[in-house]
């Protein structure tokens, strides 16, 4: 029998589950399976507007959904246990479960992200009310290239913390995920293990930031991504996208890695063309279904 339960403040117990859970997945497939915050906001375990739902049977979980707030939306993803039994029905379950408490919760404007998605997730997302409206490419590249930045970059400062803050939200107002940034945002990505301030190489002119180009090193296996990367709207079209891109892949070639990563929108005409001609392609499209979802007035569940 699976017992499937709604969580929105876990306990310290609960957390800790959740976390070993999702920690389980990603040491069985080689890459942590939810977006980074949404693991950050399940390892505090008291993030505003967070959803869990669980499924379990009595060996344990089999999979969970998981709901988080960022720039006015909410963003789903799902993480199933590798090799669980009737994967599909388990899958429904928890995207169902996860959409109908959003709505108690007050609804709004909700992204689900579908990995490889298939005709049963279009049927699934066209039952809920979601339609498909964003895909996000996974982009790699061989390196070293024979191209390298020349305009001059540096490490990241803790003062530098709200230049790029302004940069950054500037750049990103518009975007689910990076836009509304605040200090405290900034501060858990910093806490995280795999940061390193010498790969958050930040460009200046006229005496201010101008842009800036994030990296992160993945170690099982050796994958450089260029995390985040944004040129601030008043130096748009000086070149500085391409050069940044440039100074970020300098550097991860420099740690060693011989394959660069990025996600880039795939709507993002210029950027998907620019990081084409760098000679990136391809690796995997992850596609979001969305819509503004009403608030449901019947009792909300526990």
């Amino acid at each position: 029998m699976r017992v499937v339960e709604i969580i929105r403040r876990p306990d310290e117990g609960e957390r800790a589950d959740l976390v070993d859970f999702v920690e389980q997945v990603g040491a069985a497939t080689g890459a942590r399976p939810i977006s980074d915050h949404l693991w950050l906001d399940l390892t505090t375990g008291d993030a505003e507007g967070m959803i869990v739902v669980s499924v379990a049977d009595p060996d344990g979980l089999l999979g969970i959904a998981q709901v988080s707030s960022a720039n006015a939306s909410s963003s789903l993803e799902v993480v199933l246990r590798p090799g669980v039994p009737d994967a599909r029905a388990v899958h429904d379950d928890l995207v169902e479960t996860a959409v109908r408490a959003f709505g108690f919760d007050g609804g709004g404007r909700l992204w689900w992200w579908a990995d490889d998605a298939d005709h049963h997730d279009r049927a699934l997302a066209e039952r809920l009310g979601l339609v498909p409206a964003r895909r996000l490419h996974e982009m790699r590249l061989g390196l070293p290239i024979a191209e390298h930045a020349t305009v001059a970059t540096r490490a990241f400062r803790p003062d530098d913390a709200a230049a790029w803050l302004l940069v950054n939200n500037r750049a990103f107002a518009d975007h689910g995920e990076q836009g509304g940034w605040t200090h405290d945002t900034l501060t858990a990505r910093m806490s995280e293990p795999w940061f390193d301030p010498d790969g958050f190489r930040l460009h200046e002119r006229d005496g201010r930031l101008a842009a800036f180009c994030w990296t992160k090193l993945h170690p099982d296996p050796p994958l450089g991504e260029i995390y985040v990367i944004a040129v601030d709207p008043d130096f748009h079209g000086t070149g500085l996208g391409r050069q940044l891109t440039l100074a970020g892949l300098d550097w991860i070639a420099g740690r060693g890695i011989t394959t660069a990563m990025l996600h880039v929108d795939a709507d993002n005409v210029a950027a998907v063309s620019l990081y084409e001609r760098l000679g990136f392609t391809v690796h995997s499209t992850r596609l979001a279904f969305s819509a503004d979802l009403p608030a449901l007035d019947e009792a909300r569940p526990a």
